[in-house]
């Protein structure tokens, strides 16, 4: 049985050894962390707890728990360079999920900041690092290489707050994240007659791919992915994108689906394509149902490469007149005069495949009949 002492108590155990306790100024009673082999020094033990209360230094164990924790966690912090954070930050993108190119993308601008920021401890990355480095990179590089390097380093960070290792995120540059609309020297929208020189100044067998980006507003990896299967070219001709081709590093063409659940569509084709879709599926396309629409002129069963249809499409924006329009621009046309039509922002968004404004979604629905009308009106626009 416990003795009664000035302060706290003392009671010898089974075992032979000591147990000290107390009761701290929060009103509960505290056991020594550990037990002691002789009666003195358990004294010794409540004498310097009771001194700690003396003093107003006095901490639970508890307390004493989270501080070393706290300490320790600050400790390895202040080791964990930037290069080592985004590795991780890297690794986690892979086990949710994220697309092998999207990583790909992250993989290639991380390897470019650690240049800046590699050994530099995240902890010690300050906002005046950060906009130092935006500053010069916007003067030397631009908005187009600066803008998403300034976005992915945003997320790393951001990343890292959300996991513990920051209080809060060095990335605050005022409008970092958001994009100047390009002069109209450099605009975004081509003209119907720009698509149509633009098409006929493609090699045949890839002049299509152009009238697809623009017209039924398809991304480059959609394009490349068609099958005969996917077009129906009846009285309500549509095209269907179930999926995609992307060229990962080292493996060459992988089959994904698309870009987002949105990304999956059956969208109303222009009537007047019809028959320059058809021409080019009885000239061009490999045979069968599962056929590759465009495919490498060596091999029915490979995809097109990316290289090649950029190539093609470098000379014929050249020779349109407009060198700086990027092929992804051609969807940004489309949906354009789509719009002008009169197209709601869920119809946009559905002919898109966007997955932006999602609560917007929730509220409007596009339809297929509307799709169909809409792209009446814009055919009357279209040049082929």
């Amino acid at each position: 049985m416990g003795k009664r002492r000035g302060f706290g108590n003392i009671r010898k155990l089974p075992s032979g050894r000591f147990q000290a306790s107390y009761r701290g100024p929060d009103g509960n009673r505290h056991n020594a962390p550990i037990t002691f082999e002789r009666k003195r020094q358990a004294e010794q033990w409540l004498s310097t707890v009771q001194a700690s209360i003396a003093t107003s230094t006095w901490q639970s164990e508890e307390d004493q728990k989270r501080e070393r924790t706290s300490r320790l966690q600050a400790e390895q912090a202040a080791q964990l360079t930037f290069t080592d954070w985004s590795e991780r930050w890297l690794s986690s993108l892979e086990s949710i999920g994220r697309a092998k190119k999207t990583i790909q993308t992250y993989q290639y601008r991380v390897k470019q900041l650690r240049e800046i920021f590699g050994s530099t401890p995240i902890v010690l990355i300050t906002p005046d690092d950060v906009q130092d480095w935006y500053n010069q990179s916007m003067k030397e590089r631009g908005q187009g290489v600066t803008r998403p390097l300034y976005m992915t380093l945003s997320s790393c960070m951001g990343a890292a707050v959300k996991a513990g290792k920051l209080s809060q995120s060095p990335c605050r540059v005022a409008g970092g994240q958001q994009y100047k609309p390009v002069t109209d020297a450099h605009r975004q929208v081509a003209t119907p007659s720009e698509v149509l020189t633009c098409a006929d100044n493609m090699p045949p067998n890839l002049r299509l791919t152009v009238l697809l980006a623009a017209w039924c507003a398809l991304r480059e990896g959609e394009i490349i992915g068609l099958k005969r299967k996917d077009f129906t070219l009846g009285d309500s001709p549509v095209v269907r994108v179930e999926r995609q081709i992307q060229y990962l590093a080292g493996r060459g063409p992988v089959v994904v689906p698309p870009k987002s659940e949105t990304g999956r569509r059956t969208i109303s084709i222009p009537a007047s394509l019809v028959p320059v879709i058809q021409e080019h599926l009885d000239e061009w396309a490999a045979p069968g149902a599962e056929g590759l629409v465009f495919h490498r002129e060596t091999d029915l069963s490979m995809p097109v490469h990316p290289n090649t249809l950029r190539g093609a499409w470098n000379k014929a924006r050249a020779s349109a007149g407009i060198p700086w329009f990027k092929f992804h621009d051609l969807r940004h046309t489309g949906l354009t005069v789509y719009a002008q039509q009169g197209a709601t922002l869920a119809e946009l968004l559905y002919r898109g495949g966007h997955s932006d404004v999602e609560v917007a979604l929730r509220y409007q629905h596009a339809t297929a009949e509307r799709d169909r009308a809409l792209t009446g009106l814009m055919d009357t626009h279209i040049i082929v």
